[in-house]
């Protein structure tokens, strides 16, 4: 909230440019060091269209490629700090969100490049990183000059000042639709602000938990509320296990497949992930029971925060995640590949020829291409993770019941050729390494004997 903030107060500076990228732990595409490079890059060319031309330089237009390998930050980088060096705006600020849910190796490297962009640059380029306490981090930032460090919990003060702005403005929003009244307003605003620890995130959750709430009955609901995000998470997993064993065993199911996919899912990929043919009740009844968890960020369902899905990877989160069925990496990978084997069919686009033009909106628009999405690209991750630790169902169902050799002699290239319409045709490198690991390798030949 903070960091939103700071980047809306920034922006109004028309003599500086902006740039900025939110981490996120769950989501593969947006926690590595090359995704924030390469965010950093995209914000700053959409700004200062003039600074593309390092990007330009590299890019070969014949073979619709760039010359060079730019996907790690290493080389990223480099063209970053050119465009940087280049920009001509009097300041740039540089802001990265959430640092600490940051994966892979480098960061230490990483910090050092940061720090020293800083000190050739003192007055034209700031960074501003924010994280939860991250030692290595701070070694490598405060080791330089002029770097200053803000510990937010040795500032509670201002923190307190913002969240009780917040509160204000959120009850506000009920009001305007519930007619409080001012006595009854300020009751709940000293209520949610002598609850919330300071915490935007917990005033967001109640205030969403409060619509639809009897005016009459809000201050005793708001009351039975716990302080704390943990203590909140846990009354919201047990309202979620009270009622018919059907809908609680799939709203439990949702949150343990969210837990496990290496993306946010659009609702539309989300029957081919949970293994919809069980379901009794609609996917929309089942998020809005899980409100607490998940946000809906158009057709995306996203954790609302790292701290929900730190709460469910927990002790007390795991036990109850695993009340009504073990429902792992291998029951993902099962689900994903009887979806496909389905429903995969040769050119779901829809394309007139196979050299037509594949506009990226078209992919976007397309209902099967997107429901497909998700299961085309990860189903052999998802096999390898159950691998090496479900090595019975994969050798009773996906080897000795044939699934998994009838899905490569039947659809194969149709899969492919999907992953070619999504532009994640090099995901079947790495997904053909693992299968050969896992399947017997005339199995393999013969289906390549096959399809030649």
């Amino acid at each position: 909230m903070i960091a939103i903030g700071l980047i809306e107060q920034l922006s109004r500076d028309t003599s500086a440019a902006v740039t900025y990228f939110f981490c996120q732990n769950a989501n593969d595409e947006i926690n590595t060091l090359e995704s924030i490079v390469k965010g950093l890059i995209l914000q700053l060319v959409r700004q200062q269209k003039q600074l593309v031309e390092p990007l330009q330089r590299r890019w070969d237009v014949e073979k619709g490629q760039f010359y060079e390998n730019i996907n790690s930050w290493r080389e990223l980088w480099d063209i970053f700090l050119e465009m940087l060096t280049n920009c001509t705006c009097q300041k740039v600020y540089v802001i990265v969100d959430a640092l600490d849910e940051c994966r892979g190796d480098g960061m230490a490297d990483f910090l050092k490049c940061l720090v020293r962009t800083g000190l050739q640059h003192p007055s034209k380029i700031k960074w501003l990183l924010t994280s939860r306490p991250l030692y290595s981090a701070e070694q490598e930032l405060l080791s330089g000059s002029e770097q200053v460090l803000l510990s937010l919990e040795l500032n509670s003060e201002h923190i307190s000042k913002s969240v009780n702005t917040y509160i204000t403005s959120k009850v506000g929003e009920l009001d305007r639709r519930y007619y409080y009244g001012m006595g009854l307003r300020l009751e709940i605003e000293a209520e949610l602000g002598a609850k919330a620890e300071n915490t935007f995130l917990w005033v967001s959750l109640v205030c969403k938990e409060l619509e639809g709430v009897d005016p009459s009955k809000i201050m005793t609901t708001i009351q039975n509320l716990p302080p704390g995000l943990h203590p909140l998470y846990k009354k919201a997993l047990d309202q979620i296990k009270e009622g018919k064993s059907a809908i609680v065993k799939e709203c439990l199911r949702l949150l343990k497949v969210m837990m496990l996919v290496y993306r946010p899912l659009d609702k539309a990929e989300a029957s081919s992930v949970i293994d919809s043919s069980q379901q009794s009740s609609s996917l929309n009844e089942v998020i809005d029971r899980c409100a607490s968890f998940f946000n809906m960020r158009g057709t995306n369902i996203e954790f609302v925060h790292q701290s929900a899905r730190d709460y469910l990877d927990g002790e007390n989160g795991q036990s109850t995640l695993n009340l009504y069925e073990d429902y792992g990496q291998g029951e993902i990978a099962l689900s994903c590949l009887s979806y496909l084997t389905d429903h995969l069919e040769m050119n779901p686009a829809k394309l007139p020829r196979p050299d037509s033009t594949r506009p990226l909106e078209l992919m976007q628009n397309n209902s099967l291409v997107v429901s497909l999405d998700y299961a085309v690209t990860f189903w052999t991750q998802h096999l390898e993770s159950a691998s090496a630790k479900q090595t019975i169902l994969i050798q009773t169902v996906f080897i000795e019941q044939g699934k998994l050799e009838r899905f490569l002699r039947t659809k194969f290239l149709e899969w492919l050729e999907c992953l070619s319409l999504l532009n994640e045709l090099p995901h079947a490198t790495r997904a053909l390494k693992i299968l050969s690991n896992i399947v017997d390798v005339r199995i393999m030949h013969s289906i390549h004997m096959s399809i030649i």
